[in-house]
C-alpha cells in the first residue's frame, strides 16, 4: 500500500480505536465480558489492517469516517464463528460482491517492483494521465491497426500496470500473453515517441530507475489444488500460509491484490500458481542473462 494511503488509514485508525476504548469507560464487568468478542476484533483490527490492506481496501476504508467501527462488528462474527482465515482474507471477502462489479482494474506497482522484473520485457509509455482504461483500449485499438497485435491479441486490462515516476503516470504494457509483430512495434514506438515517450522495460530501469535488483530465485512452495472445493479464499489463505512458512510473506499482499482485482475464478487460480508450485505452475525454465548496456537516449 502506498505510504500516504497507510499512513492516513493508520491515523484514522488510531483515533476510531482511542475513542472505541474511551467508550469503555464505566463499563461494569459483565458488560465487558459480553463485548469481549469486539473488543478482540477492535484490537486485532487496529494493529494489523494498515499493514494488510492494499490500496483498494484502503481507499474502501477511508470512506468510512469510523472505519473500525464499520469492520468491528463484522470481523467480531467471523471470531466468535470460528473462523480462521486472516484479515487480509477476510477483508477481500468483505469487499468481494464490489470488487466483483469493478471487475478488473489496471493495478498499482511501484518503480522497486519493476526493478525486480529482470527477464521480462514490455513496452512503458509515459505521461499517461486519466482513466487508465481508456489508454489500454486506445492503445489495443492503435496496435490493432497498426498491424502490431495479431491474431485478435489484446493486452487484457489485468495485465497492465499503472506507475508513478518523476510526477508523470507512466503505463507498463507486458508482452507476455499477447502475439506482437516486435519490428512494427519498435517502428511505431519511434514514430510516436513524441506522443507516448515510448520506450521498452529493459531501457527503462536501467535509464530511469537506476538498474535491475539482482535476487537468487526462491524456491516457491508446493501446493495441491486436488480436493479445494472451489472456495478461492480456502485457495488463497492456504497459498499465503505457505509463502509465509517459506520465508516469502513479502509476496502475500502482491499476491493477494492480484488476484482480488482478476474477477475471474480460473485466473486467481493461475496468479496463485505463479506463486505456489500447483499443478498449473508452468514447467520451470531456464534463466537467460537479459544484460543490456544503458542507452543515451532522449525519454520525455
Amino acid at each position: 500500500m502506498s505510504g500516504k494511503r497507510k499512513d492516513a488509514l493508520k491515523k484514522r485508525l488510531d483515533e476510531n480505536y482511542a475513542a472505541f476504548m474511551e467508550s469503555l469507560q464505566g463499563k461494569t464487568p459483565s458488560e465487558l465480558i459480553a463485548m469481549a468478542p469486539e473488543i478482540t476484533a477492535a484490537q486485532q483490527l487496529h494493529e494489523e489492517l494498515p499493514d494488510v490492506c492494499n490500496d483498494g481496501d484502503a481507499e474502501y476504508l477511508l470512506q468510512f469516517d469510523d472505519p473500525l467501527e464499520a469492520m468491528r462488528g463484522l470481523w467480531a462474527d467471523a471470531l466468535t464463528g470460528g473462523r480462521t482465515e486472516e484479515i487480509s482474507h477476510f477483508m477481500w471477502e468483505v469487499r468481494d460482491r464490489e470488487l466483483m462489479e469493478v471487475s478488473v482494474v489496471v493495478k498499482q506497482v511501484s518503480t522497486d517492483d519493476l526493478r525486480h522484473m529482470e527477464g521480462q520485457e514490455g513496452l512503458v509509455l509515459q505521461g499517461c494521465g486519466g482513466p487508465p482504461q481508456e489508454w489500454v483500449d486506445g492503445i489495443n485499438d492503435l496496435l490493432t491497426e497498426a498491424g502490431i497485435l495479431l491474431n485478435a491479441s489484446v493486452f487484457e486490462t489485468e495485465s497492465v500496470s499503472s506507475f508513478q515516476h518523476d510526477g508523470v503516470t507512466c503505463l507498463l504494457f507486458p508482452f507476455e500473453g499477447v502475439e506482437l509483430d516486435v519490428g512494427r512495434l519498435a517502428m511505431w514506438r519511434l514514430q510516436t515517441h513524441g506522443q507516448f515517450g515510448g520506450t521498452w522495460l529493459s531501457d527503462y530501469v536501467p535509464n530511469r530507475l537506476g538498474g535491475f535488483v539482482h535476487e537468487p530465485p526462491r524456491q516457491k512452495p508446493t501446493m495441491s489444488l486436488t480436493g479445494m472445493d472451489g472456495n478461492i479464499f480456502a485457495v488463497m489463505g492456504k497459498a499465503s500460509s505457505l509463502l509465509k512458512e517459506a520465508g516469502m510473506g513479502d509476496l502475500v499482499s502482491h499476491m493477494v491484490q492480484r488476484v482480488t482485482t482478476c474477477g475471474d475464478y480460473s485466473k486467481a487460480l493461475n496468479i496463485i500458481s505463479e506463486y505456489v508450485e500447483t499443478e498449473l505452475s508452468p514447467p520451470a525454465t531456464p534463466q537467460k542473462s537479459n544484460k543490456k548496456k544503458v542507452r543515451n537516449t532522449h525519454e520525455r
